[in-house]
């Protein structure tokens, strides 16, 4: 005879499925995400590699091209071809770094970025309304989860390669 209750295994068999729906949804967001950057690429001559290389650019700042193939998983060459392009269409410009003369920074240009920013504003305006619906402790419990799902998905790609 088990010892599990039938509400004890109702419970879990209900955690199970609330758990494989949010995994679920996760896939599907990736995928939804996924085809708006590269829509929203469409729409300023950018492919998605370019996108996301502006948008580590937008939210980390100026940094080398090492740097930056390194955050995208990409090599050196590539990386090379991708600024190339990104500089020859005004979306990026390569600085020297003020502290160090022999470092190369590569740095949005603001104007440009601006185009992005006001593609997805809607989207994002749509956000904050959605967040604002949770008080601060349910944020706090929504950021942690994101932010482990991130840590476990750089620790995954990092099992293929650097």
């Amino acid at each position: 005879m088990s010892s599990v209750s039938p509400t004890d295994a109702a419970a879990t068999r209900e955690r199970r499925r609330t758990m494989n729906q949010i995994t679920d949804t996760f896939r599907e967001m990736s995928v939804v995400m996924t085809v708006l950057n590269l829509r929203a690429g469409e729409q300023v001559g950018l492919r998605d590699v370019e996108m996301k290389a502006l948008d580590v650019l937008m939210r980390d700042g100026a940094m080398s091209a090492k740097a930056l193939g390194q955050r995208l998983g990409m090599h050196p060459a590539t990386m090379t071809g991708i600024l190339d392009k990104l500089e020859k269409s005004g979306w990026v410009v390569r600085e020297r770094s003020p502290e160090d003369r022999r470092v190369v920074l590569i740095q949005p240009v603001r104007e440009r970025v601006g185009e992005v920013v006001r593609l997805f504003a809607g989207m994002n305006g749509t956000a904050i309304e959605l967040l604002d619906r949770y008080d601060t402790e349910q944020l706090e419990t929504i950021l942690g989860f994101m932010n482990t799902m991130v840590d476990m998905a750089k620790q995954a790609s990092k099992q293929w390669g650097e």
